[in-house]
């Protein structure tokens, strides 16, 4: 299985999972020439894209999910309640193209779990992907609460993408109005880099060898504060494993486990 998070944070987001030969994209929130031009970029042909697997429905998630379904014939996996709120976004695909997503599902031989999470969207899910060697990739990028529900899923991953959003005191002294902050740090909002640590507490198994911190805010966090609140959280817990922070510019390379 190898993962690239091609970008993250509120300009667009978009992950690359390949396994079993199936090339999956967790989201397309960056307009289609972006998206191909970030799978080039880490020598990935857009032809071995099997499905596009959308987590909701904001705008940095969908961006470029109906061009890349139109020009290269990809199917959409989308819950029907975030299609019907952004259909007139997406445009017209074919029907045959759109896939309700429901319980667990296969493509080929790689199992897709998704499983609901709190963020204020219409339906916001994150999925757990596993191949048939049993490795097992778990991702939530918007999350305001981490439910028990979300733990299990989580639990017994060779890599998890997990939002740090933002660190509670540079929100709470930032530029953000009143309603916005309390919006952000809401059960329905973000998460910020401590609850993201003990999350992580946990749901830790010696079977998790990398993390990925994805949707860091610009105006409330950094890319190392993110990393460091984290990084001293599994120290202090003697937690060691590889931690890399998705950043919005740059795409990771792929990472294979």
């Amino acid at each position: 299985m190898r993962v690239s998070i091609l970008g993250s944070g509120s300009s667009g987001n978009a992950t690359y999972v390949e396994t079993e030969g199936v090339g999956l994209l967790i989201d397309a929130g960056f307009s289609g020439k972006k998206m191909e031009e970030k799978l080039n970029e880490i020598d990935v042909d857009i032809k071995t894209v099997k499905a596009i697997l959308i987590t909701h429905e904001h705008m940095d998630h969908i961006l470029g999910a109906g061009i890349l379904v139109r020009k290269h014939d990809i199917p959409l996996y989308i819950t029907k309640e975030s299609y019907e709120e952004s259909k007139h976004k997406i445009g017209k695909i074919n029907l045959d193209k759109l896939n309700f997503i429901h319980d667990e599902f296969n493509i080929e031989k790689v199992r897709i779990k998704p499983f609901d999470v709190m963020h204020d969207a219409v339906r916001t899910v994150g999925f757990s992907i596993t191949n048939n060697s049993d490795k097992k990739l778990a991702i939530a990028t918007d999350i305001g609460y981490t439910t028990n529900i979300v733990k299990e899923e989580f639990k017994n991953s060779d890599v998890i993408i997990i939002e740090s959003n933002y660190d509670y005191y540079k929100l709470m002294n930032g530029p953000y109005n009143w309603n916005l902050k309390n919006r952000v740090k809401g059960q329905n909002g973000h998460l910020c880099n401590v609850k993201a640590s003990e999350f992580i507490g946990k749901i830790y198994t010696d079977k998790l060898k990398k993390i990925y911190l994805t949707h860091i805010s610009r105006d409330n966090n950094t890319y190392e504060l993110a990393y460091n609140t984290v990084k001293k959280y599994l120290n202090k817990n003697n937690i060691c494993v590889d931690i890399e922070v998705a950043t919005q510019e740059s795409t990771t390379k792929l990472f294979e486990f």
